[in-house]
């Protein structure tokens, strides 16, 4: 692996991003392990239950053609967030809820990219009704591990 000198000596590509998301862990989750771990379980908690309130609204509001784009954008947004906040807490909250996480993420993913666009709004509609309930399954989990 390529790196570059620095004052202490050489470092790679993979230290540099391991030490960054050790600063990005610190900052999210301050304290001793276990306060860490009830903080980033509760962060991780808060966008789920935010997911599932903002799908359940847009589901209430579908009527017209710019609530497939509306469902688009909802989906990859919130994709992309737990999926960068599961790995900036990987270490604090373990591996079983870190894949459950990632895996919940990569369907709203895999919804966004296949169906919102090829256009089928009704199975759209089914499948984030089912990530809905799951990211609400998800959050009962963190409530419990927490």
């Amino acid at each position: 692996m390529t790196g570059y000198t620095s004052a202490g000596g050489t470092v790679t590509a993979e230290e540099e991003h391991t030490d960054a998301r050790q600063v990005r862990e610190m900052a999210l989750c301050p304290g001793p392990p276990e306060e860490r771990q009830k903080m980033a379980f509760g962060i991780i908690r808060r966008i789920l239950v935010q997911f599932h309130g903002e799908w359940t609204a847009l589901r209430e509001r579908e009527s017209d053609d710019a609530w497939l784009d509306a469902a688009h954008a909802l989906l990859d947004r919130y994709a992309h967030q737990l999926h960068d906040v599961v790995c900036d807490v990987q270490v604090i909250v373990g591996d079983d809820i870190v894949i459950d996480i990632r895996c919940l993420s990569a369907d709203m993913i895999t919804t966004t990219n296949i169906l919102v666009m090829i256009g089928c709004s009704e199975e759209c509609c089914r499948r984030g009704d089912a990530l809905a309930k799951e990211a609400l399954r998800h959050a009962e989990r963190c409530l419990s591990l927490r």
